[in-house]
């Protein structure tokens, strides 16, 4: 079909146009889009002069009329926010952001409402979304600047807030979106108590996942402290904080905080008590306990490859081959593909480590350093570029004593890769 001139004076005559470019006459275009002609006929008259949009939605979809175009002529003809709103919610299937980020400022510029309103039911319908994050941190945007604009520094915090809470799921950007995150705490005293507890607890997880445990410890205490109630963000705040102290070696703190998160009454305490309590007893030289009380959380635990990975790396300090293998036996049923979020991402890439360690005992180095590529890749995905180096070294210690061409050209295409992530090879 050849292009339709968009410059019109009245939605009839669009629909008209489009409807002779066609070749189809009313009656053809009723049936099709089931509308009384004689309706069809008022529309193209103008004898419609205000036709509400979901009155000739049906048309628009039967010519298949672009629906900027439309857009263009609500927006300068008949600017009323349940109109726009309403093209706003049509537009979302069409997956263009600059399309929808177009209807929500023109929504915005709506002078039937107030703006308050308007920046609020915008801000709800961008919560709502769901699929590809692009548009919804368009549209978050789009709210975060007309409020400051407007000088609605609440909508500003709750903006940002939550654009940094969809920002954080993209795992390849954690420092970046670690900052973003960052920045909201300038906002933090427009934010309710609820959303102050959400935003401290959000990162400090994100602190832990970068390995920054103080600023861990510094974000999760606020969180506790702001939370009057006993919540599971509480709790698990309380969970970082002992986790964190115990990455920096401040066991006798780990230790004190374990404690108190051992009093919260939440399914998830009692494993993570457990397993924690197995680690501490490893860090005190109780090396025989700390096995024993793994093992038992292995079997009555529902997360398990962390477990694994403590496990095994006893085995291994200990050279106990056998029961090392016999886990391996079990891969099956203890290590799962998911990799949901950058904790597990790096439990998963620390199993292939171990497991990579392991065949490199027992001279099986073709399937270490596939481990070994396979454990960088996921580290360098996340950020981990301490265990990413530490790969790195185990397979260039391997791949020198190794003549394969094969080998030679896995590890090529690794350093080509990671190249690519920016990770300084």
């Amino acid at each position: 079909m050849s292009s339709v001139s968009t410059v019109v004076s009245t939605l009839g005559e669009l629909i008209q146009r489009y409807r002779n470019e066609q070749a189809m006459t009313q009656t053809q275009l009723a049936d099709l889009a089931g509308i009384n002609k004689g309706s069809i006929s008022k529309i193209e008259n103008g004898d419609f002069k205000r036709p509400d949009y979901r009155t000739i939605q049906p048309l628009i979809a039967a010519l298949q009329i672009p629906l900027h175009e439309v857009i263009e002529h609500y927006a300068l003809t008949d600017p009323r926010s349940e109109t726009m709103f309403e093209l706003l919610q049509q537009s979302v299937p069409y997956q263009d952001s600059s399309l929808t980020v177009r209807i929500a400022s023109h929504f915005l510029a709506c002078q039937d409402e107030v703006s308050d309103i308007l920046l609020q039911k915008l801000f709800h319908f961008t919560q709502q979304l769901t699929g590809p994050t692009e548009l919804q941190l368009a549209l978050f945007e789009i709210v975060i600047s007309y409020a400051r604009s407007h000088g609605m520094q609440l909508h500003v915090a709750e903006g940002m807030l939550h654009k940094y809470l969809v920002e954080r799921n993209d795992f390849s950007k954690l420092e970046e979106t670690f900052q973003s995150g960052k920045y909201v705490l300038q906002y933090i005293e427009f934010l309710s108590s609820e959303e102050q507890v959400t935003l401290y607890y959000k990162l400090g997880v994100h602190a832990y996942n970068l390995r920054r445990f103080s600023e861990c410890i510094e974000l999760c205490k606020k969180a506790v402290i702001e939370d009057r109630t006993e919540s599971s963000f509480k709790a698990y705040s309380t969970l970082l904080i002992c986790s964190s102290y115990f990455h920096q070696k401040q066991y006798e703190l780990a230790e004190k905080y374990l404690k108190t998160f051992s009093l919260f009454s939440f399914p998830f305490v009692k494993e993570n008590v457990e397993l924690m309590t197995a680690k501490l007893h490893e860090k005190k030289g109780d090396i025989e306990l700390a096995i024993a009380q793994l093992q038992q959380c292995l079997e009555s635990s529902s997360d398990k490859i962390n477990i694994v990975n403590a496990l095994l790396t006893l085995y291994l300090s200990k050279r106990d081959l056998q029961s090392a293998h016999q886990l391996f036996d079990r891969e099956q049923d203890l290590i799962t593909a998911e990799r949901l979020n950058p904790t597990l991402g790096a439990e998963h890439a620390h199993y292939l480590m171990n497991k990579g360690k392991y065949l490199k005992i027992v001279d099986k180095y073709n399937e270490a350093i596939d481990c070994f590529i396979q454990s960088a890749t996921i580290f360098a995905n996340i950020c981990e570029q301490k265990y990413t180096y530490e790969c790195l070294e185990l397979i260039f210690q391997l791949s020198k004593s190794m003549d394969d061409s094969t080998v030679e050209m896995k590890v090529k295409k690794l350093f080509a890769e990671l190249k690519n992530e920016e990770v300084v090879v």
